[in-house]
């Protein structure tokens, strides 16, 4: 009886360890990946979600998250990645600067060098498997980084210009700067699909970056400037969907509901990505 019990209780831990490894979601709805560094790590542990937003917006277009952690060890980040129909890198720290071959400024700020190798990974095997792509601030730089290019490591002190434009307001605490929303107007390419989802011309965003696009990566272009000149927006010319704005669309989307065209037409390419699995999965 005693044996027969802990057979039982075995096959139950190990059905419900392989349950919690391998992320599931709504049947026939698309997966998006979202990174999850160590202070995101750490306040979700406390109930606090800081990508709440962005996942809240991938739901209102029909898609479900998997949540990506950077202390996931190389299983479990392979076997999320495997589910993953797109990928949606978020706002967050700074980028190290060896990652664009620059030594580190006195004005940078803090990094998370694991999040910038995992985020490597995440977007390497999308690059592999072709699946859409939105970054979002720091998720924009971090495309831009990941193909090649390169940051201005702090904008006021790095980005000359006649007219200079506010990109962030901020509180400082003394052992902590919090960066606070301010806005702006940005110039949209009319040709582009950042264009097509907002309508071009000017467009009212929030604004919470200190860093930005300095040499663009081989294969995007600028999609969104500010009045200074200053990168908004950048979408990769090839077949992959890769988009990346430096304002947080998610924000916005109560006050300007407009802003939810971005993540329908990502959604819609992730979903796109999973008919085709589906249809390659009956094939075989």
């Amino acid at each position: 009886m005693i044996r027969s019990l802990q057979s039982t209780f075995f096959i139950l831990l190990a059905f419900v360890s392989l349950a919690c490894s391998v992320p599931s979601g709504p049947a026939g709805k698309p997966a998006v990946g979202i990174t999850y560094g160590a202070i995101q790590t750490r306040l979700l542990k406390c109930g606090i979600d800081i990508n709440g937003e962005y996942i809240e917006a991938l739901k209102a277009q029909g898609a479900y998250a998997v949540r990506i952690f950077v202390n996931d060890d190389q299983a479990a980040v392979r076997q999320k990645l495997a589910s993953l129909d797109g990928v949606l890198i978020p706002g967050g720290f700074d980028i190290e600067p060896s990652r664009y071959g620059e030594v580190r400024d006195a004005a940078c700020e803090a990094v998370d060098e694991k999040l910038d190798a995992l985020e490597y990974t995440v977007l390497g095997y999308a690059r592999e498997q072709g699946l859409p792509v939105l970054g979002i601030c720091r998720g924009c730089q971090m495309l831009n980084v990941f193909y090649g290019g390169s940051l201005y490591q702090d904008i006021p002190s790095q980005y000359a210009t006649d007219a200079p434009v506010r990109h962030r307001n901020q509180i400082n605490l003394g052992f902590y700067k919090h960066a606070v929303s301010c806005n702006h107007d940005a110039v949209v390419e009319t040709k582009s699909i950042m264009g097509k989802l907002l309508g071009g011309g000017t467009v009212a965003v929030n604004t919470y970056h200190h860093q930005g696009v300095k040499r663009l990566a081989r294969g995007f272009i600028v999609t969104a400037r500010t009045a200074d000149g200053f990168v908004e927006a950048i979408e990769g010319t090839g077949s992959q969907f890769i988009l990346g704005t430096q304002f947080h669309p998610e924000k916005m989307l109560k006050e300007s509901p407009r802003f939810g065209s971005i993540f329908k037409a990502f959604v819609d390419a992730v979903r796109k990505t999973l008919h085709e699995r589906e249809l390659s999965k009956k094939a075989g």
